[in-house]
């Protein structure tokens, strides 16, 4: 049995292993499998550039533009530029956004 965590994930695993295998080494190599995983989306998520509207990002997150503004005013995402009438917000934010709301990484990155 063993852990692994990220941005509010977990993931858990268990395997009925015969008694001659050695559990220590075949947990901490699954344990660094899912560390390096993580990593990768870690980097994935800082490679992200560019603004998206409120419009995109309650399309991205399959959420009403109330209920984006609903989050904005509970401080869970920020505006981060203004064009004209229009908050643009990182998409790096909307990301994280994400993983809060659904407790997993999106299968593609906006």
């Amino acid at each position: 049995m063993s852990n692994a965590t990220g941005i509010r994930l977990k993931i858990h695993y268990s395997f009925q292993l015969k008694p001659s295998i050695e559990n220590t080494t075949l947990e901490s190599k699954l344990d660094r499998i899912l560390d390096l995983l993580q990593e990768q989306q870690y980097t994935e998520l800082h490679k992200l550039t560019g603004t998206m509207t409120i419009h995109e990002v309650a399309y991205f997150l399959s959420k009403s533009v109330r209920t984006i503004e609903r989050r904005i005013a509970k401080g869970l995402l920020r505006a981060t530029y203004k064009e004209g009438n229009a908050d643009l917000f990182l998409k790096k934010d909307v990301v994280q956004l994400y993983v809060t709301e659904y407790q997993k990484w999106p299968r593609q990155m906006p």
